[in-house]
C-alpha cells in the first residue's frame, strides 16, 4: 500500500494535469473518498490510526490532510477529541455546486468583457475538442484546461483561491464516478465558449450557472438514491 500511495504522488487532479502532490494531499483524497461514499459519515471520527495503517504512512501526513480538510469543511477538528465528519447529503451537495457555479459564472463573465482573442481561440478549440473527445480522461484533463483559462483570464487571486477547495467534492474521475456528467460538460462548454466568442456576458454566465447546476444535481440525485435504497 505504501507503494500505491507513492506512486500516486503523480498524478491528474483537480486542478490540472501532472499536478506534483504531496502524501498529505494523497492521504486527503482517500478521506474525501471515504466521506464522498459513505464510508464515513456525518458525526463520526476520522480513525486517522487505521487511515495511516492501511495506506502505509505515519501519522504527520494524515494530520496535515485533515488540516486541509478542516480548511474546505469536510472535517471539524475539535482539540483532545479528534477529527470528525461533516457529511455529505444531497442538500449540502447542491449548496456546493451553486456557490462553485456563481464564482466560476463571474469568473466566465469578466472573461467574456475583456475579450482576449487568444482567449476566446484556445477557449473556443477546447470546447470542441471536448465535444468530441469519448476517453473520460482526456475529456477530464480538457475541461480542467477549459476551466483553468477562464479562471486565470477571468479571476483575481483571491477568486481563484476560493475555487479548488469547492471542486475537489468528487473522487477520482468525475465523469466516470457521476454517469451523465460528461455529456452536460460536452453540451456546457460549447455553449459556455459560444456565449464568450459572441462577447455576450450574461449568456455565458448563465450558461455556466446552468451547467454547474445541472453537474451538481446529477451528484445530488446520487445521494437521494443512496439515501432511498
Amino acid at each position: 500500500m505504501a507503494d500505491s500511495i507513492q506512486g500516486a504522488v503523480h498524478g491528474l487532479g483537480r486542478e490540472g494535469p501532472l499536478v506534483r502532490r504531496s502524501v498529505g494531499e494523497v492521504v486527503a483524497d482517500h478521506i474525501r473518498r471515504l466521506v464522498f461514499f459513505g464510508e464515513l459519515r456525518d458525526g463520526e471520527r476520522v480513525p486517522q490510526r487505521e487511515i495511516a495503517q492501511a495506506l502505509g504512512v505515519s501519522s504527520v501526513p494524515v494530520r496535515e490532510a485533515l488540516a486541509a480538510l478542516q480548511r474546505e469543511g469536510v472535517v471539524t477538528i475539535e482539540p483532545n477529541r479528534g477529527a470528525f465528519v461533516n457529511g455529505l447529503d444531497a442538500d449540502v451537495v447542491t449548496e456546493q455546486f451553486l456557490l462553485f457555479g456563481r464564482i466560476y459564472g463571474h469568473a466566465t463573465r469578466v472573461a467574456t468583457v475583456r475579450g482576449e482573442p487568444a482567449v476566446i481561440s484556445a477557449l473556443s478549440a477546447l470546447a470542441e475538442r471536448i465535444q468530441k473527445e469519448r476517453d473520460l480522461d482526456a475529456l477530464l484533463e480538457q475541461s480542467i484546461q477549459f476551466q483553468n483559462l477562464i479562471v486565470q483570464k477571468g479571476g483575481s487571486k483571491r477568486l481563484r483561491a476560493l475555487l479548488p477547495p469547492l471542486s475537489r467534492l468528487v473522487p477520482g474521475n468525475f465523469y466516470v464516478t457521476i454517469p451523465g456528467s460528461a455529456e452536460a460538460a460536452r453540451h456546457g462548454a460549447a455553449e459556455m465558449a459560444k456565449a464568450i466568442a459572441s462577447g455576450e456576458p450574461d449568456l455565458a454566465e448563465r450558461a455556466c450557472w446552468r451547467l454547474m447546476d445541472e453537474i451538481g444535481e446529477l451528484v445530488a440525485r446520487r445521494f437521494r438514491e443512496r439515501e432511498r435504497a
